[in-house]
């Protein structure tokens, strides 16, 4: 059977000039600027998390020897670390179901393979975290002690940002807005 075709279409293909992928402004692809759109975004919305937290809220320790300093640290640590040890309880679920594996190697791209390297990644983020943490903590005057809970906020905040964007595409592995504007098999993800 025949469709009938229609006069007067408009064709629905774009019209304008097609730009060549490779060509580069500032040193970037067309397929690179979403990634730079949420790097810059991811820093300005830290940015301004970070202003307001020191702006509206005043709290400053009765103590600040190296006891406190390493004790708040700690505390900090406690919370930061609760995302990765959040992907362990969950991939120790997933690894319940068989569907979910070839063999005894999870299959690509699966929610438990995605989510074991969060945890893998998480941990290496941590790391660093921590020891920019309590380096920071060594030498903050009794004033500026409320900043070390505010990063930490924005640690857990970035992590838990992270684990969402890694789900909805993991070649791109940045936050979710922008992975729906670049396609997993694009030269840049990989």
């Amino acid at each position: 059977m025949q469709r009938q075709v229609r006069q007067g279409q408009t064709s629905t293909r774009r019209k304008g000039k097609r730009r060549d992928p490779r060509v580069k402004y500032f040193g970037f692809t067309a397929m690179q600027w979403p990634f730079i759109a949420t790097l810059v975004g991811n820093w300005l919305f830290s940015a301004a998390v970070f202003a307001a937290g020191k702006t509206f809220w005043d709290w400053t320790p009765d103590a600040w020897g190296i006891a406190d300093r390493l004790a708040l640290v700690i505390k900090d640590a406690v919370v930061a670390i609760l995302p990765g040890v959040l992907g362990i309880c969950i991939v120790a679920a997933q690894r319940l179901d068989p569907s979910m594996f070839v063999g005894s190697t999870p299959k690509p791209n699966s929610p438990v393979e995605i989510n074991t390297k969060f945890i893998l990644n998480t941990f290496e983020q941590f790391t660093a975290y921590f020891i920019a943490n309590a380096g920071l903590a060594m030498y903050c005057p009794i004033e500026e002690a409320r900043t070390l809970p505010i990063l930490t906020g924005l640690f857990v905040v970035g992590r838990i940002l992270f684990w969402v964007g890694y789900h909805k595409n993991p070649y791109l592995r940045a936050s979710a807005s922008a992975s729906r504007s670049i396609r997993p098999s694009s030269p840049m993800c990989g």
